[in-house]
């Protein structure tokens, strides 16, 4: 630290800066990447204070607001990383990247004649001292790039409930780790929703994405076209124009069927709803329907990706991610299903409250059938918000 900061002092350095960032995106793993060397996208190594060596990948990267001031509010650091051909989600082994909220982001500053191989590599390291700060949230995502704001790590630092940090808007849990599905000795962190109602007469499961809309089987799903007005428990449909995306890439205009939960009128002893099925409406429920996966059927894919089509694949719901996928039925063979430019995960974690209520307090309905398990929403949360830490006292 001597060193560095004396060199720093010079008129001259003689040597670039070099920012380097450590990504912890699992348990026991992490990514390893900075901004690069002026136009030079070659990786390069650096030692951790025991001496190991490690890689560091070049990615578009900007960053601002690392600032520490000694007076008013706490700086809300953002880092916008390049995913151009998926460089970022490949680096972290496809984790959704909604997952990284929660996540430990290390900051590590030296310079670059103290990089492996370089004219004043050592061990320990000669680097400013190491910040880690806390993902709190996606901030904004296109096809370029994904931006972060992070917490400062004074903003949470000690802080805790017991077992977890606590971050500010965004449940820390790994989705489903602690399911009593998952083996005791691969359990992570607190949150056991199971996705399956072990009450329900069907077995059927319930899946949830990351908008909080239930996703349900089609098969045996019971509805009706809605004219004027709606029962409570009944599903209906309507119907939408939206674009088609074709397995070549050209556009097709087509329509699309709306399924919807009728939840009544509140305030009506009949629980009957008048007004036509709407997003955020206390009478309606968006549903989304999954089949299981068949290898001879074409699955489809939208410019409004939330229509993309669901299915049931070795227990695991998957969405296409883009483009259709057209099966052998129709001469075509579906991509590799799994995390990648063609399927993603379909039950994914809203991160929020809501999203956990909306989870738990189905589960704990303890009824045996799907209206009355999907429209609970009267069982309060227990202290600490998220159902996921009664566990955890």
């Amino acid at each position: 630290m001597t060193d560095i900061a004396k060199t720093l002092q010079k008129q001259d350095p003689g040597s670039a800066l070099v920012v380097l960032y450590e990504l912890e995106y699992g348990t026991s793993s992490k990514a390893y990447f900075f901004a690069g060397l002026d136009d030079d996208s070659t990786a390069v190594q650096f030692r951790e204070t025991g001496g190991t060596v490690r890689t560091y990948t070049a990615i578009p990267i900007t960053a601002d607001g690392f600032e520490i001031n000694s007076d008013g509010a706490h700086s809300r650091p953002e880092i916008s990383i390049g995913n151009i051909g998926n460089v970022l989600s490949t680096a972290i082994g496809n984790t959704p990247l909604e997952d990284l909220v929660g996540k430990r982001l290390t900051r590590r500053t030296t310079l670059q004649k103290y990089l492996v191989g370089e004219s004043g590599d050592a061990t320990p390291p000669v680097e400013y001292p190491k910040v880690t700060y806390i993902i709190d949230r996606l901030k904004s995502r296109n096809i370029l790039s994904v931006t972060y704001e992070l917490a400062a790590p004074f903003d949470v630092a000690g802080v805790q409930l017991p077992k977890r940090q606590v971050i500010g808007g965004a449940c820390p849990f790994r989705y489903k780790r602690a399911a009593t599905s998952v083996a005791k000795e691969d359990r992570v962190g607190g949150c056991n929703w199971d996705s399956k109602f072990g009450n329900h007469p069907t077995g059927s499961a319930l899946f949830m994405n990351r908008f909080d809309e239930y996703i349900v089987p089609y098969t045996g799903l019971s509805t009706s076209s809605f004219s004027s007005t709606g029962v409570a428990g009944n599903y209906y449909t309507t119907s939408a124009a939206i674009k088609k995306i074709n397995a070549d890439g050209t556009i097709t205009n087509v329509n699309r069927v709306n399924y919807w939960l009728c939840l009544g009128n509140p305030s009506s002893a009949s629980q009957v709803a008048v007004i036509s099925p709407r997003d955020n409406h206390s009478s309606w429920r968006r549903i989304r329907t999954f089949v299981p996966y068949n290898a001879a059927h074409d699955y489809q894919g939208y410019t409004d990706s939330r229509y993309n089509d669901y299915i049931l694949y070795n227990n695991v719901l998957w969405q296409i991610k883009k483009k259709t996928q057209v099966g052998t039925g129709n001469g075509g063979t579906h991509a590799a299903i799994q995390e990648g430019d063609s399927w993603t995960l379909g039950d994914v974690c809203g991160k929020k409250v809501s999203s956990c209520r909306l989870r738990f307090q189905a589960l704990e309905a303890g009824t045996t059938t799907r209206p009355s398990i999907i429209t609970a929403q009267h069982i309060a949360l227990p202290f600490g918000g998220f159902p996921s830490v009664q566990q955890r006292r």
